[in-house]
Formats: structure tokens, C-alpha cells, sequence
């Protein structure tokens, strides 16, 4: 019956062409059947890889730390993503299908609608593209700071706006504590400066301007060496060092230099400046002017020299003479009596004999508040008496050397280099219990006048250390600066102690 339908739509063919005819048909079915397949099997390829496409975008939104909103054309809130849920409180089913003003405080929820609507008129965007900062709501009614960027998308019969919103309160605050501190920095009245690890200065306060008398344009870049004393870089190696070990340095004690050339002396705070990982990345100084404080320690120390002096004097030749006069009245007595009353003038020749002990101490005292003459030579030889008072007070070891002529006529000058060294002994014999004290004045291999006091006791363990101390040791250090001295105080291996100071300049 087929082959009765083929020949009688194909009347007049030959059995040939009517097979000819059949497969070329035949090819065409197979051929549309296999087009349709291809295209079934790529709208299928399509569908996955738009599933899989959606399933990638819906990762990134729900893993993303901004908070995504998807908004329409009228405000109404379309998608919301994880982020934006944490952030505002929300619930996303809370948010989809409710205004987007909803998140806003006032005035800005009244704001929205209007804007929306005047952008759809006018396509004028005040926000779109570019981002601005913003006053977010979160369900609780509390108000945050936000940073908000919008983008647009233009759908076949519709626009859709995307809002991405992040947090920055604690940037704000952030912000906020460094103004805060920048304008404690720039109006603090100590000079504040940081500077980088190789020493150049990063930032330099008004403070800063004041004491020194460089404007930050002058020095913002320069090495920190520009105001310090070529004697006192070795100071800078070392403050380095030391923060390198994430140390802190408080009241340091040392001379800086400003513009004009002049010496100032100052107190120094040194802390260490880290970045985010906690990497030390510059430093940070706190410079005090103490030249005021200094003045007046120095009237202190001046006027306490000259009151000792003066009540030295007062006990040699006041004190001194009246006991003299009674040992020689008791001499006198001794002669008067002896030949009555034998026991009596016993008595009398040992009443001379305290008197002339008395009159021995006294002197002794009095040398020791005024221990250096006015010649040049009198610093030798009162370090030389003091070392036979200590020897022979304390019971040890005590000498002193000197071998070089060492004159100075500052007798100011002498005075404070003789109270460093008795302090130093006095350091030595009541903490370090001492069994032998070294007093030398030399000068050293550069020519500068030197003294030191080395002693064999029990070294730091029981003392202070260098950069702290009792009194004794900030009085050592006054004096040293007053005379523009330095002084260093080294522990010799837990065995002892040496006390060095060094004049700045040859006499």
C-alpha cells in the first residue's frame, strides 16, 4: 500500500528515482531528528549552566561581607543576602516584598521614594555609580554609619537597583579617636615626633616647632641626627637597638640641639610605633624641655655646696679653735696639778686627749664638707685624703690614683667631680659591701679628663642599675650634667662596680 501511495504521488518515476527519492526523504527526517536533538540537548546544556550560574551567584551573595539588597523601580525590596540580614537584623522574608526605607532612619526613609522618583523622571542619580556615606537602621531602632554604592540594571520592561552597604562604625570611630589624638598631638606642649626605623622624621608637632625651631616643612624628611649633638649619636644606635627588642624607654635624660645651634637639655620617652601584624615599623618620641628644671637643681646643689662650705668653715675655725683652746686649758691643767694630785692630772691629760680626738673628727668633717682648696692641684690631694679616710673608717682597701698631674682651677667644677666619686664610695661600701675601692683621675686616649671609681663588691644584684637607681645615683648624674659631663655606670660581671665619669672637653 506505501509503495501504491509513493508511485502515485510520484507518478511516472522509475523504480530507481523513486528510491533515490525515498532516501533523500529519509535523510531529511534523520537530519531534522538530530537538529532537534542538538537543540534539546543544548537547551538542557543552557538550563545547567544557568543553574549552575545561579548556584555560583547565590554562594558569592550569601558569602559575600558587604550586605547586598536588590531593589525595583518603586523601592520594594526584591533580595537580601546573608550579610544584609546579620547587619540590619532582618529575617530576609522579613525584608522581600516590604519598602527598602524600611532600613533608613529619618529623614532619610521620607527622602527615598521622592528620589526614586525623581531619578525614573529625570534620570538624575545622586548616589548611583559613585557611593556615598549614609545612616543605616537596624530592626532594634539603632542608628550606624554605612557606606553605600548602588548599580543599576536596565531589564527588558523593567530596572533593578543593587545596593551594596557596609559597616563603618568602627572606621568612624577610628577616625574620631585620631583626630582626637592628632589634636592632643599638635597642641601637647612636649615636642612629639615619630620618625622611621632608619631615622628619618615622619611627623613633627608644634610642640616639636617650639623647642627646636624647625618648622615641619624644614624637617619632615630629614634625619633625626639633625637635632643631636655629634657626641650624643651613639645615644641613637642604642635607643634603636633597644627598640628593635620592642623595649619602651621612659625619661631619658640627654642634650639635643635646635636650629640656631644652642644646647637644650631634655627628658625622653621612646616607644615603639607597630603596624596591624603587630610589626615594629617606626618610633615614636616624647621630647620634655627640663633646662628649667635643670637651672633649678643646679641653684640646689649650689646653694647646698655653699652651705656645706660655709658650715665647714664655721667647724674649722670656729669649732675647731675652741676645742683647741680647751686642749691646750686641759694641757695647762694637767701641769698645774700633776704635782698635787697624780690621779687628777691622769684625768686632765685624758680629758686633752678627747678634746684633741674631737678636734681631730671635727677637721675631718669639716674637710669633707669643704673638700677642695682653691689651687689647681687641690682635687689630687683631697680624692688622696679621701681615699686614707675611707681606708681607715671602713677598714678596707681604699686607694687612689693618679698618674698624671691633673689641675683644675673650676673649683665648682672640682667640687662636683669629688662628690661623684664620694658618692660613688658611699654606693659601694653600704650596698656593694666593698673590700677594695680604686679612686683614679687620668685622662683617657682622647685626651679628656676622666674619673672613676671601681670596687670589688657585690655589684648590681643588690644595687641599681644604670638606668634607674636611688638618689645617690640621680645626684651622681645631675652633678655629671651640671659640669657637662657623662657618666656610666658599668657591672663588672656581678663582681663590682665602675663609675666613670668623663669631662666633654679638655681642660
Amino acid at each position: 500500500m506505501a509503495t501504491f501511495r509513493l508511485m502515485t504521488d510520484y507518478g511516472g518515476l522509475s523504480r530507481s528515482e523513486l528510491i533515490q527519492r525515498l532516501q533523500a526523504l529519509e535523510n531529511q527526517v534523520a537530519s531534522d531528528e538530530l537538529q532537534t536533538a542538538e537543540r534539546t540537548i543544548e537547551r538542557k546544556r543552557d538550563q545547567a549552566a544557568l543553574r549552575d550560574s545561579e548556584e555560583r551567584l547565590r554562594a558569592i551573595l550569601d558569602t559575600a561581607v558587604e550586605g547586598i539588597i536588590t531593589i525595583g523601580e518603586s523601592g520594594i525590596i526584591e533580595s537580601v543576602n546573608a550579610a544584609a540580614e546579620k547587619l540590619f537584623g532582618y529575617e530576609a522574608e522579613e525584608l522581600i516584598g516590604s519598602n527598602v526605607s524600611v532600613l533608613m532612619p529619618n529623614p532619610y526613609q521620607r527622602e527615598h521614594d521622592s528620589y526614586l522618583a525623581n531619578y525614573a523622571r529625570t534620570g538624575h542619580a545622586r548616589i548611583i555609580g559613585i557611593g556615598r556615606e549614609v545612616m543605616g537602621q537596624r530592626k532594634d531602632g539603632t542608628v550606624f554609619p554605612m557606606d553605600l554604592s548602588v548599580s543599576e540594571v536596565q531589564l527588558e520592561n523593567r530596572r533593578l537597583f543593587t545596593g551594596f552597604v557596609r559597616d563603618i562604625t568602627q572606621r568612624k570611630q577610628s577616625e574620631q579617636a585620631s583626630r582626637h589624638l592628632a589634636a592632643i598631638v599638635e597642641n601637647s606642649g612636649d615636642a612629639i615626633i615619630s620618625k622611621n626605623l632608619d631615622g628619618i622624621i615622619g611627623t613633627w608637632n608644634q610642640g616639636a616647632q617650639e623647642l627646636f625651631g624647625y618648622s615641619a616643612e624644614e624637617i619632615i624628611g630629614q634625619s633625626i641626627l639633625t637635632i643631636i649633638p655629634p657626641s650624643r649619636h651613639a645615644e641613637e644606635q642604642e635607643i634603636l637597638r633597644q627598640i628593635r627588642e620592642n623595649s619602651r624607654i621612659s625619661r631619658y635624660e640627654t642634650i639635643r640641639r635646635r636650629k640656631d645651634g644652642t644646647l637644650v637639655d631634655v627628658s625622653l620617652t621612646v616607644s615603639p610605633i607597630k603596624d596591624a601584624e603587630g610589626r615594629i615599623v617606626g618610633i615614636s618620641k616624647i621630647v620634655r624641655n627640663i633646662s628649667e628644671r635643670r637651672r633649678l637643681e643646679q641653684e640646689v646643689l649650689e646653694i647646698s655646696d655653699r652651705e656645706r662650705r660655709e658650715i665647714g668653715h664655721t667647724l674649722h675655725d670656729g669649732l675647731s679653735q675652741h676645742l683647741a683652746g680647751i686642749e691646750l686649758m686641759s694641757r695647762v691643767l694637767e701641769q698645774r696639778i700633776s704635782k698635787k694630785s697624780k690621779a687628777a692630772a691622769e684625768q686632765a691629760a685624758k680629758i686633752a686627749a678627747h678634746v684633741r680626738e674631737a678636734v681631730s673628727q671635727t677637721r675631718m668633717v669639716a674637710r669633707g664638707l669643704s673638700p677642695v682648696s682653691v689651687e689647681a692641684n687641690g682635687l689630687m690631694s683631697a680624692l688622696q685624703e679621701l681615699a686614707a679616710t675611707v681606708s681607715t673608717m671602713f677598714a678596707l682597701d681604699c686607694r687612689f690614683e693618679g698618674p698624671q698631674p691633673i689641675l683644675i682651677g673650676d673649683n665648682a667644677m672640682a667640687t662636683h667631680l669629688y662628690r661623684i666619686a664620694q658618692e660613688a664610695i658611699n654606693n659601694a661600701v653600704k650596698h656593694g659591701k666593698a673590700k677594695k675601692i680604686v679612686i683614679r683621675l687620668n685622662r683617657n686616649d682622647s685626651g679628656l679628663i676622666q674619673l672613676t671609681v671601681t670596687d670589688w663588691g657585690s655589684g648590681f644584684q643588690k644595687r641599681a642599675p644604670n638606668n634607674g637607681g636611688g638618689m645617690g645615683l640621680q645626684i651622681m648624674k645631675y652633678r655629671a650634667n651640671l659640669i657637662g659631663a657623662t657618666l656610666d655606670i658599668q657591672n663588672l660581671e656581678n663582681k663590682g662596680v665602675r663609675v666613670i665619669c668623663t669631662l666633654k672637653a679638655g681642660l
